[in-house]
């Protein structure tokens, strides 16, 4: 497909040649990628606008649904826009000329899609919202706030015949499915996630040509966490200079905001992307030695038992988003996917 929106003329040009896939397809992906029930309760995960096409060969991604923003996407080609932050957190009338109208009417006029990938990305374990943690080399590390805990689901159902073992295989390649056995009785016992089950459910009814008696019993281990942040330790202690130099590079910014006592070495560290103030007393029970993170406040700064790095709301989750987009890049498997790079909305104004 030849890129929209240029002329051509004579003029010659290289085609990267992608094929379009169905946006059903495309959002059952991200549905797998970041799983929207692991969003927290007051958030808005998932289709914002519904978009009239029903399939494309290009995906943007971004942070911010600005219009801005989406211009540029949609002047590219883009039918499906990710971002991280949602067009809204609750439902809106379209009843006033204002910039939430403007903006669905821009992606209505396109027929374009708009999907948030908000807290169900920051939650996604060892997901890109940890990537600060795999830069630093963190060891020993844990979520910082778990927001839930859940187990697998132990299912068993009888048949009279043994199970094929390349029907097993087929059940076991389920990604909801830990294990599948069976005893000499005719016994089928499935380990698998609660949230898998009715698509793993008809599966096995559909190989079996019938809807066996399923039991079902909850395990109380192996737990999966799902939550925000991350605290460990660094391979070595650093002094804070150092550290802040680090720090600086990795999000990078010539300077960020500090406060809190300031430690003389640092080996154990805490942080959460976006606005994560509210975590300071839990990094702080964690034994952190610093806790970075976005959006401070003048009480939670004067009040803070320990060290806080404000490197900017925007630092953390654009890196974030920029990651994703090339892991979306994968799993969309010819589809284009590319990241739209955002501008941080604070500016620092040097005097003289």
């Amino acid at each position: 497909m030849l890129p929209r929106g240029k002329p051509y003329g004579s003029i010659l040009f290289l085609v990267k040649w992608c094929k379009c896939m169905k946006i059903k397809d495309i959002l059952s992906i991200f549905g797998d990628l970041v799983p929207e029930e692991n969003q927290s309760s007051w958030d808005n995960c998932g289709v914002q606008v519904a978009g009239a096409v029903d399939e494309t060969d290009r995906v943007a991604v971004c942070l911010e649904p600005t219009p801005a923003m989406l211009e540029q996407c949609l002047e590219w080609g883009a039918d499906v826009v990710l971002t991280h932050h949602p067009l809204y957190m609750k439902p809106r009338p379209l009843g006033r000329n204002d910039r939430f109208t403007g903006i669905v009417r821009q992606l209505m006029t396109r027929g374009a899609w708009l999907y948030a990938a908000h807290t169900s990305l920051d939650t996604r374990p060892g997901g890109p919202a940890f990537w600060l943690g795999s830069e630093l080399g963190l060891q020993n590390s844990r979520l910082l706030e778990v927001e839930r805990s859940v187990a697998p689901m132990e299912v068993s159902f009888y048949t009279e015949k043994p199970i094929e073992r390349e029907t097993a295989d087929i059940w076991a390649n389920n990604d909801g499915i830990h294990s599948v056995a069976q005893s000499r009785t005719g016994e089928v016992r499935i380990v698998c996630d609660e949230a898998a089950w009715p698509d793993i459910a008809g599966g096995i009814e559909f190989s079996l040509g019938k809807k066996p008696l399923f039991y079902i019993r909850p395990l109380t281990a192996p737990r999966r966490e799902v939550g925000f942040g991350e605290v460990g330790d660094l391979p070595e202690s650093m002094t804070w200079n150092d550290f802040a130099d680090r720090l600086a590079g990795l999000v990078k910014r010539d300077a960020f905001a500090a406060s809190g006592p300031q430690p003389d070495t640092v080996r154990r560290i805490a942080y959460c992307g976006g606005s994560g103030s509210s975590l300071i007393e839990t990094a702080a029970r964690a034994g952190a030695d610093v806790f970075i993170t976005g959006d401070m406040k003048y009480h939670p700064a004067v009040d803070t038992p320990i060290c806080v790095a404000d490197v900017g709301h925007f630092s953390l989750e654009e890196e974030m988003m920029r990651r994703f987009a090339a892991e979306l890049e994968d799993a969309l498997d010819g589809v284009t996917v590319r990241f739209f790079e955002g501008e941080d909305p604070f500016r620092l104004h040097v005097v003289g």
